[in-house]
C-alpha cells in the first residue's frame, strides 16, 4: 500500500479537461441519472449498434479515432483548444468524438496507429465491433497491422 489515494493522484493531473472530467466524477455530478443511463440508455445504444451490424452483415466497423491528428499538448495552457479547419475547438470533445459512442455502449472497441500525420504526430483508426466480439475484433485488428505495418513512435 502507497498510502496514496484518488484525491491525491486527481491533484497531479495536468490536463484541464481531464482534469475536469475527473473532478466531475469524484464530485458525482452524474450520479443521479446514472441508473437510467445504464438501464435504458445503454441498453438503446446496444440494440442500435446490434441492428447496425446485423442490417449490414458487418464484423466491424472501421472510421478515423478523431476528426484531426494528434496535436500538441501546450504545457502551460494545457490542450484546452486547438484549430480545426479555421476554428477554434475544444480539444476533449472534439477528440472523443468519434469513440465515446461505442464506449458508452460498452461495445468492443480498437484503436489503432494509421500513420503519421503533417506534424509528426500518428493519426489513428478504429475498429468497433459488435457486443461480445472482442476475439474477433482482435484478430481483424492484426490483420490491419500486417497490411498496415508498425509506425514509428512520434518525436518527444
Amino acid at each position: 500500500m502507497t498510502g496514496i489515494g484518488i484525491r491525491e493522484i486527481a491533484a497531479q493531473i495536468a490536463s484541464p479537461d481531464v482534469k475536469g472530467a475527473f473532478g466531475a466524477t469524484l464530485a458525482d455530478a452524474l450520479g443521479a441519472g446514472y441508473a437510467d443511463a445504464i438501464n435504458v440508455q445503454r441498453p438503446r445504444l446496444q440494440a442500435l449498434y446490434a441492428d447496425y451490424f446485423q442490417s449490414n452483415r458487418l464484423e466491424a466497423m472501421l472510421f478515423p479515432t478523431t476528426v484531426a491528428a494528434a496535436v500538441p499538448i501546450d504545457l502551460a495552457a494545457g490542450s484546452g483548444k486547438f484549430m480545426l479547419n479555421g476554428t477554434s475547438v475544444d480539444t476533449f470533445a472534439t477528440m472523443i468524438r468519434n469513440t465515446d459512442p461505442g464506449s458508452n455502449a460498452g461495445i468492443p472497441g480498437l484503436a489503432m496507429p494509421a500513420g503519421m500525420g503533417p506534424t509528426g504526430l500518428p493519426i489513428g483508426i478504429e475498429l468497433d465491433g459488435p457486443l461480445r466480439s472482442d476475439r474477433r475484433l482482435l484478430t481483424i485488428g492484426l490483420a490491419f497491422e500486417k497490411v498496415l505495418g508498425r509506425v514509428p513512435a512520434p518525436p518527444v
